[in-house]
């Protein structure tokens, strides 16, 4: 392969990086938890903070989410970075609509062979959301895609593009907006809607395999149809691709998807945006009666002035050819590839993307870990000290062990009596914080959550004197108010805490340990950007139709179904918080426990001093060797925990 071709492999060799270090943290993450069952110092507690960040470093993906118009070349460019690997296109490409519904690539382990299913159309009736439909595949139809027959691929993937007569009625009450569907040029008063609801498409390919997925849109009526796409998919994307083309730059459809749908997104920390303007190998076309210049300098101020309408960064805004991209993998043509300009992005959303979710991990899940194994590394040490002591008491004559042995008797009663102290202050640090507990659950309880949709709906009905998109803002300004007052309390049970580590400290003696701290404001921020993220459906709304409620309804059950998602995490992260505030406290009660019971089983051998001595002062160089082994062992899995730079 040449040169070229392969820096045009950084994305794939970027995700490669990203899920090799995810595997080799998950790994250290396992080789810790075995370590801490082995040495008896698992809890209930830890275990299960373990497990979850188990789970974080496992279940990542990445999502990359492609948005624009119809026409403006997303399946191509999808075909630009998944078709180097085969050498060919995997999706058919024509002039006109290619993709009519929403469509998931992806690679699905449980999975034997390649497949498209397809959810119909008349779904939406039923008013089920597609997260539910994700989970009962007898309403899907089932295609299987044999990538080796480009006539099997050909038939399988123009389904996705299929579409059917229907009176403008029928396709009101399904959500369109007639006005932009295509009329039927047989039947007067009939227009064309897409024949599926969504689209999943599973293949087998090297980046996909490593937990890539895709999401394509099919166009502004889609985006306004899915009310999910918006309030679920695209939020949850960590590259939004913007697609544009060259022929057009930024046109007023496209405008009504960036405003509605996508520009909002921007703000959020872990989506990075991208405008792509696609199809720059057609003004090379239109100048080559003119000097090659006038291209580059066309494009630039194309560039700029995309950014400028977009309010992006110039750097943001890359133009690329995807169909100049798909020729040079399919010939091997490196000098193609180049002037495609699809390793700009390629490189971009390695960096970007892979740079994000990584930052993402080791700023929280990451530092957990490590601040739990450096717990059991100070543990070690302490632990080595009081061998060393014994170790000198034994090495002494007769007459100073007796001396010693009274001084040790005392150092483990004082430290029998320091292990009850904590027994003491963390029982009732518990129950401290079971009080907390209760109030979180009544503060941000099941009870509350419903009172407020209930409090919605009915609001909603009476357009008269509220109007949808008053009611939907009362909807959301209670559950932030109540985000707030989940802050309030939380804000009091940190100050318990604090009481609880002061005391454990003053009482105890020890040192250097801390607990995780809590965050309320990204929830309520969150309920602020998926307020937004409703403004063009609430106002799409805002003097409803009766051939429109049953559209609405879906709309504000999705709008629920998202706020409730968000509602509960907060509470379960508080709760969650509040019951694992003192489980560093725990670790270490758990590991000095285990000091004191080895420090009894040393003084009965100091009470057998004249039998035992060589016998015990082997067995100490044993049990320091041993030490000497853990502490090396937990060193290695704090090295290999430390953060590194991936790209």
């Amino acid at each position: 392969m040449t040169q070229a071709v392969q820096v045009g492999d950084r994305l794939l060799t970027g995700i490669q990086a990203f899920s090799a270090w995810k595997l080799s943290i998950a790994t250290e993450i396992k080789r810790y938890r075995m370590w801490l069952h082995q040495q008896g110092l698992s809890t209930v507690d830890l275990d299960d903070k373990l497990a979850r960040c188990l789970r974080a470093f496992t279940t990542d993906r990445i999502l990359l989410a492609f948005v624009g118009e119809f026409s403006r070349g997303k399946t191509e460019l999808i075909n630009a970075l998944l078709g180097r690997h085969f050498k060919s296109r995997l999706f058919p490409t024509r002039i006109g609509r290619t993709t009519m519904c929403p469509t998931e690539v992806f690679y699905d382990p449980q999975s034997n062979s390649p497949y498209i299913k397809l959810l119909p159309i008349q779904t939406r009736n039923s008013g089920t959301p597609l997260s539910s439909y994700r989970r009962q595949l007898e309403h899907w139809a089932h295609l299987d895609i044999d990538l080796n027959s480009p006539q099997s691929m050909q038939r399988a993937f123009e389904e996705v593009a299929k579409t059917r007569e229907v009176p403008t009625q029928v396709a009101e009450s399904l959500g369109f907006e007639v006005e932009f569907l295509e009329s039927s040029s047989k039947k007067e008063g009939y227009v064309h809607i897409p024949s599926w609801r969504h689209a999943l498409i599973n293949l087998d390919h090297p980046l996909l395999r490593l937990g890539l997925s895709i999401i394509d849109t099919p166009g502004l009526n889609a985006l306004g149809l899915e009310p999910e796409l918006t309030l679920s998919f695209l939020p949850d994307a960590h590259a939004l691709l913007f697609v544009l083309s060259a022929e057009c730059g930024v046109t007023a459809s496209d405008f009504a998807i960036w405003n509605n749908h996508v520009r909002d997104l921007a703000a959020r920390s872990n989506t990075a945006l991208y405008a792509i303007i696609n199809k720059i190998d057609l003004l090379e076309e239109e100048d080559v009666d003119y000097l090659p210049v006038n291209a580059e300098e066309s494009l630039r101020r194309m560039v700029r002035l995309s950014a400028r309408q977009l309010h992006l960064p110039d750097h943001n805004v890359m133009p690329l050819s995807a169909k100049q991209a798909m020729r040079a993998h399919i010939h091997d043509d490196p000098d193609r590839l180049d002037k495609s300009h699809i390793t700009d992005l390629e490189m971009a959303l390695a960096g970007s993307v892979i740079s994000a979710r990584e930052q993402s991990l080791r700023n929280t899940t990451l530092k957990e870990v490590i601040e739990m194994v450096d717990t059991s590394l100070n543990s070690l040490v302490a632990q080595r000290e009081s061998l060393k002591e014994e170790h000198s008491i034994f090495s002494r004559n007769e007459k100073d062990v007796e001396v010693e042995l009274v001084g040790l008797t005392r150092l483990v009663r004082r430290d029998q009596e320091k292990h009850s102290q904590r027994l003491v202050i963390l029982q009732e640090g518990k129950v401290q914080l079971e009080q907390h507990l209760a109030r979180i659950g009544e503060v941000v309880g099941d009870d509350k959550l419903e009172w407020h949709f209930n409090r919605a709906r009915e609001a909603t009905k009476n357009t008269l004197n509220f109007g949808v998109a008053t009611a939907v803002g009362i909807f959301f300004q209670g559950l932030k108010l109540d985000m707030r007052r989940l802050r309030d309390e939380l804000d009091g049970s940190r100050q318990t805490v604090d009481k609880i580590y002061q005391r454990y400290f003053q009482e105890v003696g020890a040192t250097g340990v801390q607990y995780p701290d809590i965050n309320i404001d990204p929830f309520i921020d969150e309920f602020g950007e998926l307020e937004k993220q409703a403004a063009p459906y609430k106002n799409r709304f805002g003097n409803l139709l009766a051939s429109q409620e049953k559209v609405f309804d879906h709309f504000f059950e999705t709008l629920a179904r998202e706020a409730k998602n968000l509602y509960e995490k907060a509470r379960e992260e508080a709760l969650r918080w509040c019951k694992q505030s003192l489980a560093p406290l725990m670790q270490q009660t758990l590991e000095a426990k285990k000091r004191i019971d080895e420090q009894l089983q040393r003084l009965e051998h100091l009470q057998m001093i004249d039998a035992t001595r060589d016998q015990r002062l082997v067995s100490i160089q044993h049990q320091l060797e041993l030490l000497d082994e853990q502490e090396k062992f937990l060193i290695e899995v704090s090295f290999r925990l430390q953060p590194v730079e991936l790209v």
